[in-house]
C-alpha cells in the first residue's frame, strides 16, 4: 500500500485553513472564537456544528460527527484518508512523497492529467476539425440548441475516426502506455500490438468528479450505431456507481435550491443548466445507486428523480423503488433524504421539454414530483382493475410487500390509510395484509446497508457521570501539563465509561501533542474515540483555568464514586439479618455513615484528600 509520511501529513494539516475549507460547503457564523453552522451531515434547523480555529477541529454536537480537516473532506467527499490528504495537499499546493507500490499519488495524478489532455484534444477536434464527421457533430449540437459557447462551457468534444489520433497525442505529451490504457482512453491490441483509441466518432462529454478533476468520458454516437452511449470503464479514478455528470458544477446550486434533480442524459443536464436550472446532475449509464444518494444527501435533503413518460422511463422509475426501506421514514432521523419522482409529460425528455416550453414548464414538473413511496404504490395499484373485488384484492397483494419494507413506521401507518381509501376497504384489512407480507425491499441498489441514506443517528444521551468523565478527559487532552497527574485515573474507580478510559489512555500515550495533531494520532487507531475527542477539545478550550476546572470535575467524580459505594453497601445491608449477622451489619452501618459525611463535604465543594492525589 502507498504510504504518506507523518511529516507530510502534518505539513498539509498545518497549511489547511479549516474555516476556509468548511466555508466552501456551508454558511458559517462567527460567535466569539468559534464558528457555527448547521451541520452538513445531518438535517437541523438550529446550528450545532462548531469549528475551532485554535485546535483545527470541528464537531457537531447534534449528530456526534467530528474531526480535523482530513476528517471533514473524508466525510464530505466520501474519500479514504490517503485521498483526503492528497486532495488537501493539492489545494495547498504542497508536494507530498508516497512510498509503496499500490497506486501512488503520482500514478493517480498522471491518469487524471491524461484525462485532462484528452478533454482538450476532443474539444479542439470538435471546434477546429474540418473533417465531415466533426462537422456533423457540430450540426447535431446546434440542432439541440448547443452552440459554440455552450460547447466551450461544458468542454464538449468529438473523438475522430477509428485509429490512434488520441494515443499519438498523449504519447507526444509524455504519457506511457500503462497510463493511457489505465485511464481507459485506449486499449491494447491483442498480442501486444499497437494501442488503439477507445472512443471514435462520438460526441464526447467529459465527466468530472466532485472536486472538478477529469476522471472519464461519456461518448454519444451519431446516427444508429450501438451502443448509443459509451462510458469510460471502471478505473482507479472513475466508477459509474459513484460519479454523477456535472456534480462538480451543480453541487453549490443544489445547496442553494435544497433539492437535487437527477436525470438520465448528458444533454438533459446541459439543456437544463443553460435554461437556468442548475441543480441538475445525471447518472452515467446506470440507475441511481445508494452511493449517489449518499453523495447528493450531503448537499440537499430532497432528491427529485426525473423520468420520461414512455414505458422504458416508467419501468426505470419503478426500479427506484429499491430505495424503499426504513431509512426513508421519519423515524430514520432528521438527516433522512426524501426521494421523489417526476414524470416528463407528452413523451418528452427534459431537454425536449425545455426547448419546447421553456424553463418554467420544467420547474412545474419538478415541483409536481410525488414521494417515491406514493409513486410506487399508485403504479402497482394502477396495474389492476380496482373496480372489481378481485382486482382490489390483487392490488392489495401487490402493495402490501412495499409497505412491509417500512413496517412499524409512521410512514407505513399513513400509507395504510391511503391504500384503504383507494381500495375502498378498511384500515384493519390493509394492516393485516401488510403484517403478513414479506418485505419487498430491505437493501438499496448494489446491496448496500440501507442506513447510509438516513445518515447518522443522534448520539445517545449521556448520564451526568459520563459527561463529567469525558469532560475531565477533554481537559487532560487540551492541556498537556495535566497529563502526568492524570495517570492515576486509569488505576482508580472514578472512570466508569469504557470509552473515556480508552480515550484517556490514548491521550497519555500520545505524549505532549495537542489539538489537531493529537486528534490525528488517535484517529489513525480509534476513529470512534477521536470523534468524541474533537468535541471535548473544542469545549475544553473554553476553560480559562484548566487546572481549577479539572479539580472541580475530579471532585464531582469522587462524589459519584462515593454515591456508588453507599448504594452498594446499602444493598448489602438489606441482605443481612441485623441480629444473626450483627457485626457485619454494624460495620456496614458505620461505613455508610462515614461515606455520607464524605459525600456531603464533596457536595459543599470542600477539598478532600485520599490515597489517590491528582494535580496536588
Amino acid at each position: 500500500m502507498a504510504r504518506i509520511s507523518d511529516e507530510d501529513i502534518q505539513r498539509v494539516r498545518d497549511a489547511t485553513d479549516l474555516v476556509s475549507l468548511i466555508s466552501e460547503s456551508v454558511v458559517l457564523k462567527q460567535k466569539g472564537r468559534l464558528y457555527w453552522a448547521c451541520c452538513p451531515f445531518h438535517g437541523e434547523k438550529t446550528p450545532s456544528f462548531k469549528i475551532d480555529p485554535a485546535t483545527g477541529l470541528w464537531h457537531c454536537f447534534g449528530c456526534g460527527a467530528g474531526g480535523d480537516a482530513f476528517g471533514f473532506v473524508m466525510r464530505a467527499e466520501n474519500l479514504e484518508f490517503p485521498d483526503a490528504v492528497r486532495q488537501l495537499a493539492s489545494r495547498a499546493r504542497i508536494e507530498i512523497v508516497e512510498t509503496g507500490d499500490s497506486l501512488p499519488r503520482g500514478h493517480r495524478e498522471r491518469l487524471a492529467a491524461a484525462c485532462e489532455q484528452a478533454v482538450a484534444f476532443y474539444h479542439k477536434e470538435l471546434t477546429t476539425s474540418r473533417d465531415s464527421t466533426a462537422s456533423a457533430a457540430r450540426d447535431y449540437l446546434a440542432a439541440r440548441g448547443f452552440g459554440s459557447e455552450v460547447a466551450h462551457d461544458f468542454e464538449i468534444g468529438w473523438s475522430p475516426s477509428r485509429g490512434t489520433r488520441l494515443v499519438n497525442h498523449l504519447v507526444s505529451a509524455g504519457f506511457d502506455a500503462g497510463e493511457i490504457v489505465g485511464a481507459n482512453l485506449a486499449y491494447a491490441a491483442e498480442g501486444g500490438g499497437q494501442m488503439r483509441d477507445r472512443f471514435y466518432e462520438r460526441v464526447m462529454f467529459p465527466i468530472r468528479d466532485i472536486t472538478g478533476r477529469a476522471v472519464g468520458f461519456g461518448g454519444r454516437v451519431l446516427g444508429d450505431g450501438e451502443p448509443k452511449y459509451l462510458n469510460t470503464s471502471e478505473t482507479p479514478l472513475f466508477s459509474k456507481s459513484r460519479n454523477l455528470y456535472a456534480i462538480d458544477r451543480a453541487k453549490n446550486e443544489i445547496v442553494k435550491a435544497g433539492t437535487a434533480v437527477v436525470v438520465e442524459g448528458y444533454t438533459d443536464v446541459i439543456a437544463m443548466h443553460v435554461a437556468g436550472i442548475r441543480n441538475v446532475v445525471a447518472t452515467l449509464g446506470t440507475a441511481l445507486t445508494r452511493q449517489h444518494v449518499k453523495m447528493l444527501g450531503r448537499f440537499a435533503k430532497r432528491i427529485v428523480y426525473l423520468f420520461d413518460a414512455d414505458e422504458a422511463g416508467l419501468r426505470a422509475a419503478e426500479r427506484a423503488a429499491e430505495f424503499i426501506d426504513v431509512s426513508v421514514s421519519p423515524e430514520a432521523g432528521g438527516s433522512v433524504v426524501e426521494l421523489a419522482v417526476a414524470i416528463i409529460p407528452e413523451g418528452k425528455d427534459p431537454a425536449d421539454l425545455v426547448a419546447a416550453k421553456g424553463a418554467g414548464a420544467m420547474r412545474d414538473v419538478i415541483e409536481s414530483a410525488v414521494p417515491l413511496m406514493r409513486f410506487v404504490l399508485d403504479r402497482r395499484m394502477a396495474a389492476h382493475d380496482t373496480s372489481t373485488p378481485e382486482g382490489r384484492s390483487r392490488a392489495l397483494a401487490s402493495v402490501a410487500p412495499v409497505l412491509a419494507s417500512v413496517r412499524g413506521t409512521l410512514l407505513a401507518q399513513d400509507y395504510v390509510n391511503y391504500i384503504a381509501d383507494r381500495l375502498l376497504t378498511d384500515f384493519a384489512t390493509v394492516e393485516s395484509a401488510v403484517s403478513k407480507a414479506r418485505p419487498a425491499f430491505t437493501t438499496g441498489p448494489d446491496g448496500e446497508d440501507t442506513a447510509e441514506v438516513s445518515g447518522r443517528a443522534a448520539p445517545p444521551a449521556l448520564t451526568p457521570q459520563v459527561r463529567a468523565e469525558r469532560q475531565l478527559v477533554g481537559l487532560v487532552a487540551a492541556r498537556a501539563e495535566l497529563r502526568e497527574g492524570a495517570r492515576g485515573l486509569l488505576e482508580s474507580d472514578l472512570l466508569t465509561d469504557p470509552l473515556a478510559a480508552r480515550l484517556l489512555r490514548a491521550v497519555l500515550e500520545a505524549g505532549e501533542v495537542t489539538g489537531s495533531e493529537l486528534y490525528g494520532r488517535i484517529s489513525s487507531a480509534d476513529i470512534e474515540a477521536a470523534e468524541i475527542l474533537s468535541g471535548l477539545l473544542i469545549e475544553a478550550e473554553n476553560a480559562d483555568d484548566a487546572v481549577l476546572v479539572a479539580r472541580d470535575v475530579l471532585s464531582k467524580l469522587k462524589e459519584f464514586a462515593v454515591e456508588r459505594q453507599i448504594i452498594e453497601k446499602k444493598a448489602r445491608m438489606r441482605t443481612l439479618d441485623p441480629v444473626k449477622e450483627r457485626d457485619e451489619y454494624d460495620e456496614l452501618y458505620r461505613d455508610i455513615a462515614a461515606l455520607q459525611v464524605l459525600h456531603d463535604r464533596l457536595r459543599r465543594g470542600e477539598t478532600v484528600t485520599d490515597d489517590m492525589e491528582v494535580w496536588g
